[in-house]
């Protein structure tokens, strides 16, 4: 099981990619996918969470040659998931209003799940000592890291999916105050 640890944590990863990954008020969700598009913008409202992602990506390319580094890539890319769990509000792509997260739902969990696979796999594997080597790439490996470049690329050319960062620092337009002929 060990062996395929890559494999299971990309496989898994993937997985999340189908399900919603954040409850919003008023029956609002964003996909997991669609989390992993707008992320970066998360820098410009001072969510950081979504940098597990690259970091994870390192972590598995570093997993054979710098097999501790990749580890404490690993385990800081499920601290910034984990701290995702504080997020209280989110921009919905939609209404470009800030909602309010109800939950976290499948979508986040399997994610976090995956990134807590590769560690305990990269843990096991740095456990064993520098004389075992870690198993090389495999066929399931590099096609599931396919996979998720060409879903990545797809997602990205959908336009229900797109972003635009303007508008949610848009001035909401201005309130008429009541005249004084008319009850409040």
């Amino acid at each position: 099981m060990a062996r395929y640890y890559v494999s299971i944590t990309l496989l898994v990863y993937l997985l999340a990619l189908c399900f919603v990954g954040v409850r919003l008020e008023g029956d609002g969700s964003m996909l997991a996918l669609q989390i992993l598009l707008l992320g970066p913008w998360g820098i410009v409202m001072g969510l950081f969470g979504w940098f597990a992602n690259p970091l994870l990506g390192l972590a598995v390319l570093l997993r054979r040659r710098l097999r501790w580094l990749s580890l404490a890539l690993g385990g800081w890319a499920l601290y910034l998931a984990l701290a995702c769990l504080n997020i209280d509000t989110l921009p919905d792509n939609h209404s470009y209003n800030f909602l309010a997260v109800t939950r976290f739902d499948v979508g986040y969990y399997l994610w976090a799940l995956a990134i807590a696979i590769f560690c305990a796999g990269q843990a096991w594997w740095c456990g064993r000592g520098r004389s075992v080597e870690i198993p090389r790439w495999q066929w399931p490996d590099a096609g599931l890291g396919l996979l998720l470049v060409a879903v990545v690329v797809i997602a990205s050319q959908q336009e229900s999916l797109h972003f635009k960062v303007e508008r949610v620092f848009e001035m909401p337009p201005p309130i008429e105050a009541p005249r004084h002929d008319e009850a409040i």
